[in-house]
C-alpha cells in the first residue's frame, strides 16, 4: 500500500475583521502579520496538482487545514482540496481547526465540511473513527479542543484506548494531530505538547499501530520503529509551508508490505517543495534514543 500523508495545511484564506472575537481576533493578527509569508498561495497549488498527478492507495491529512477556524477557512479548505478529495481520502482535525469553541458546539465546523472523509464513527462517547482503505484499517483520533490564547495542547481521553482495542481486528495505521514523541531538538513546550503523551504510547504497545502518523511541529521527522516504541512515527507537518533554517517542511509517501516472515515492511520517501515544485529529498530519520516521550 502506498500512502500520502500532508499536514498542518494552514490554508492562507483573508477573514473580514468584524467578524472575529476573542482568540479569533489574536490568532488571525498573529497568521497575517508573522506567518502568512511562509504559506504562499502558489505554494498551496502546487501540492493539490501534485499529489492529483500521482498514483496512490491512501492520502492522509492529520489536521489544521485551517488557521482560527473561521466559517470561510472552512469553506476555503474543502474548496481547495476538492480535486483530491475521494474515496482514498482520510481526515482528522487539529488544533487550529477546534481553534474557537462555536466552531465545536453547537455544530462541528470541521465534521460539517469534512464528513465524508473521516470515515465512520465507532464510539458514543469520545471521537474515535475508522475507515477501511483497500486492505488497511485507518483510526482517526482527536487530541485537540478550545483552549485560551496562547495554548496548544493535546489530550487523548483514555477510554480511547479500549474503545479503539476493541473495535480493530488486524493491523491498523493511526491519525492523531499531536506527536507523541519529539526529536531533542525540537522538544516542545509544556503549552504545546500533548499532555498525556506518555499514557498514550504505553497504552500502544498494547496493540502497536503499523504507524502513528501525525503533525502539529512544523518539521518533518520519522522515528523508525524501535524496542521502546515498537511502531514508527512520521510528521509530515507543515506540507504547505516555505523550509527555513528551523523548519524543515514537506509530505512524506509511505508504503507498507509484507516480509517473507509476514511482517509489515515499511519504507519512506519525502518530498519538499523546491524552485516551484515538489522533488523527492532525503527523509530526516530518528531511532528511539534520539527523542524524548
Amino acid at each position: 500500500m502506498k500512502i500520502l500523508h500532508i499536514s498542518d495545511l494552514h490554508f492562507p484564506r483573508r477573514l473580514p475583521y468584524f467578524s472575529l472575537r476573542g482568540k479569533a481576533i489574536v490568532g488571525y493578527l498573529n497568521y497575517r502579520l508573522r506567518r502568512r509569508s511562509k504559506y504562499p498561495i502558489q505554494l498551496v497549488q502546487t501540492l493539490v496538482n501534485h499529489i492529483k498527478n500521482l498514483e496512490y492507495d491512501a492520502l492522509v491529512i492529520s489536521g489544521d487545514l485551517t488557521n482560527v477556524s473561521h466559517p470561510l477557512e472552512f469553506e476555503y479548505a474543502r474548496e481547495i482540496l476538492n480535486p483530491i478529495l475521494d474515496e482514498r481520502a482520510f481526515l482528522i482535525p487539529g488544533n487550529h481547526d477546534r481553534y474557537q469553541k462555536k466552531s465545536i458546539s453547537p455544530l462541528s465546523l470541521f465534521e460539517k465540511y469534512f464528513a465524508n472523509w473521516m470515515g465512520t464513527s465507532i464510539s458514543n462517547k469520545v471521537y474515535l473513527y475508522k475507515k477501511q482503505i483497500g486492505e488497511k484499517t485507518f483510526i482517526g483520533w482527536d487530541s485537540s479542543t478550545a483552549l485560551p490564547i496562547a495554548k496548544a495542547n493535546g489530550f487523548i481521553d483514555p477510554t480511547v484506548f479500549d474503545e479503539t482495542f476493541s473495535q480493530i481486528s488486524d493491523d491498523y495505521i493511526l491519525v492523531c494531530h499531536h506527536p507523541i514523541w519529539n526529536p531533542k531538538e525540537q522538544v516542545e513546550s509544556r503549552g504545546h505538547r500533548l499532555t498525556n503523551r506518555l499514557e498514550v504510547v504505553e497504552q500502544l504497545k498494547r496493540n502497536p499501530p503499523i504507524v502513528y502518523l501525525h503533525g502539529h511541529t512544523h518539521s518533518n521527522w520519522i522515528k523508525l520503529s524501535g524496542d521502546r516504541i515498537p511502531f514508527s512515527i512520521v510528521n509530515s507537518a507543515s506540507s504547505t509551508r516555505l523550509s527555513d533554517r528551523g523548519h524543515d517542511c514537506g509530505f512524506h509517501e509511505i508504503y507498507i508490505s509484507a516480509d517473507s516472515n509476514h511482517s509489515h515492511k515499511v519504507e519512506f520517501k519525502r518530498f519538499q517543495f523546491k524552485n516551484n515544485v515538489f522533488s523527492e529529498t532525503n527523509p530526516i530519520y530518528y531511532q528511539d534514543a534520539d527523542g524524548i516521550v
